[in-house]
């Protein structure tokens, strides 16, 4: 799968009639954003500026917005961004993150439910730029379904979202040596989720956390 098969599911649900703060939730009747926000907040504070890649509708920034320094959101849909709080420390991008660029330094990059929609080479690619963008002893935070064996690829319809839905759930010990490949030390995963939320036996939520010497 490639990046531009999600972003065309992505571009639907933004251009939904329908389209609402939850869109983007796609196990159904489920938000466990309240747990990424204070697990967000455990590596943040006054002083943090943070880059926030695949923001949505902005479920988490919501929750975490006046409790940090800045928040710099990059998200293609500005029909998802509208729903993100209007504040003087958060900065909107409506760009994808393959022509984002910044000469700005963060504190915190932050990937949630993100990565998954990029293919290992485009998950390469994205984190050097994240790298780059951190300031030294800087953190990233990658959020999302990982596969606890082999890979899993998903492509074609999907009975759940009624539509075409392409993702890449890759191993969690690989993708920790991605990190790691890109430059990334000290890499922590954490099992994130009560595990109700970890609704298949190939796959787990998990937050990988590494950082930038």
């Amino acid at each position: 799968m490639k990046n531009a098969e999600a972003l065309t599911f992505f571009y639907n649900m933004s251009h939904s009639k329908d389209c609402n703060p939850q869109s983007v939730k796609l196990a159904h009747n489920t938000d466990y954003t309240d747990i990424d926000a204070e697990f967000v907040l455990q590596y943040a504070d006054k002083n943090t500026s943070i880059l926030d890649i695949g923001s949505g509708t902005g479920l988490i920034i919501n929750k975490i917005y006046d409790k940090v320094k800045s928040i710099e959101c990059v998200e293609p849909y500005a029909e998802f961004t509208k729903f993100i709080a209007k504040s003087d420390n958060i900065t909107i991008i409506n760009e994808d993150a393959f022509k984002y660029n910044t000469t700005k330094n963060f504190d915190l990059v932050s990937l949630f439910g993100f990565i998954q929609y990029m293919s290992e080479e485009e998950a390469l690619f994205i984190y050097k730029k994240c790298y780059k963008w951190l300031k030294q002893n800087g953190k990233i935070i990658v959020k999302n379904q990982f596969a606890v064996a082999e890979d899993v690829n998903v492509s074609g319809y999907s009975e759940e979202q009624k539509t075409e839905y392409y993702a890449q759930y890759r191993n969690i010990d690989k993708e920790v040596n991605m990190l790691k490949q890109t430059g990334f030390k000290n890499p922590k995963v954490t099992d994130i989720y009560p595990p109700k939320a970890n609704r298949w036996n190939n796959t787990h939520f998990y937050a990988i956390v590494a950082e930038k010497e």
